[in-house]
């Protein structure tokens, strides 16, 4: 008995170990399968597995080397930029026609997108002709606003704007027209004025309409803005990437398209927080 009575407090610790330890591993257990924790460590995988085809690609010269460059190659010349301090300015440039691309483009559609809230007959009438112009290449009609308001900032932001705003305006369209018509009634009967319909019931319903809309335009903006470098450009991403592919220089050219992917995938990230900050604000 006596022990008996010795070992009962250290099964007893045993047993009080044994949940802790249970509940760590079906924590791991749980984080693995976290749709986000798996989906990062499929995006590490992909980048891991597409850098060891590109190297072994260019190490077996599959490719020919004016068309693909050594990762080793790419990493010299993506260090020489930021040592040089060259990147900054045409990434500077790029990032700020994209913001103010995007800020006339949301802008722009948030209110058209009220007006055809006030006024059906003019959506109508109005609604093809914006779908006409959202149908044109964007490469093509590029010269003719360089022709047309010259060289400066405008004509690139305008590019930008012209990619960013449609998205915006389709989810605003949506988010302030499907509306519960038991909601609309109620607002009816306490004789609320369009304009009261339209603030405290519309919008906080497009709300959850609008903020995905603005990732996709976010990241449209940036490719309207490279656009408009690529065709009338002193400075930018876009003026360095056809700057180093008309000199030849492969290198460079990849080195360039890895930054603007990365800040590309950066902004994304960045108006996904954002998003999420302001669903949890709104709820």
């Amino acid at each position: 008995m006596a022990v008996l009575e010795q070992r009962s407090p250290l099964d007893q610790d045993d047993r009080r170990q044994a949940p802790g330890a249970g509940a760590e591993a079906s924590v791991a257990v749980q984080a693995l399968k976290s749709t986000n924790v798996r989906a990062g460590l499929v995006a590490v995988a992909m980048i891991a597995g597409g850098y060891a085809l590109w190297r072994l690609a260019a190490d077996n010269v599959w490719v020919s080397p004016l068309i693909l460059a050594h990762p080793d190659d790419v990493g010299t010349a993506l260090g020489d930029m930021f040592a040089t301090g060259a990147v900054w300015k045409n990434l500077g440039a790029t990032a700020y026609v994209t913001l103010i691309g995007f800020l006339a483009a949301t802008t722009a559609a948030l209110l058209v997108s009220f007006i055809f809230v006030f006024s059906e007959s003019l959506q109508k009438a109005v609604y093809p002709f914006l779908v006409i112009i959202q149908t044109f290449p964007k490469v093509a009609i590029a010269p003719m606003i360089i022709a047309a308001f010259g060289y400066g900032l405008f004509p690139k932001v305008i590019l930008a704007a012209l990619m960013a705003f449609f998205p915006v305006l389709v989810n605003a369209m949506v988010g302030l027209t499907n509306i519960h018509q038991d909601q609309l009634n109620l607002f009816r009967s306490l004789r609320a004025g369009r304009w009261q319909v339209l603030v405290k019931l519309r919008i906080p319903n497009a709300i959850t309409y609008i903020l995905p809309a603005l990732n996709t335009a976010l990241v449209l903006s940036l490719i309207g803005t490279i656009v408009a470098e690529f065709v009338s450009a002193r400075q930018g991403l876009g003026f360095a990437i056809q700057s180093a592919t008309q000199t030849g220089s492969v290198a460079t050219t990849f080195a360039l398209l890895i930054v603007l992917g990365v800040f590309g995938a950066l902004i994304w990230v960045a108006m996904a927080i954002l998003n999420r900050l302001l669903k949890n604000y709104k709820q």
